[in-house]
């Protein structure tokens, strides 16, 4: 990994990790996750959106990704600039991957 992480994650106020080595696999920004100190507020809801995605987005988990899109997560950058917005974003406890 590089001297730190490319973006801090946010869901309002709370901290809920870091992305570090971005690479593109357009359209999507790969990144390893490391989780915050609030991550176990919302790591459920992301767990679920991972089995959906796991399982081929079965209509009875399309709830999960909804709830995470709703978090309303922001990504800001270690080296300043503008925040990021992510349309969907995954994480998983050493793994990320988001789109804009």
């Amino acid at each position: 990994m590089g001297e730190s992480a490319a973006y801090e994650v946010w869901h309002g106020d709370s901290l809920i990790g870091e992305l570090w080595d971005l690479s593109v696999d357009q359209p999507w920004f790969l990144c390893l996750f490391v989780p915050g100190v609030d991550w176990s507020e919302v790591s459920p809801l992301f767990a679920a959106q991972e089995e959906a995605r796991c399982r081929d987005f079965p209509e009875h988990l399309i709830g999960a990704i909804a709830a995470v899109r709703d978090l309303d997560v922001e990504l800001r950058p270690v080296a300043g600039g503008e925040p990021i917005r992510p349309w969907m974003i995954y994480l998983t406890e050493g793994r990320a991957s988001f789109r804009y």
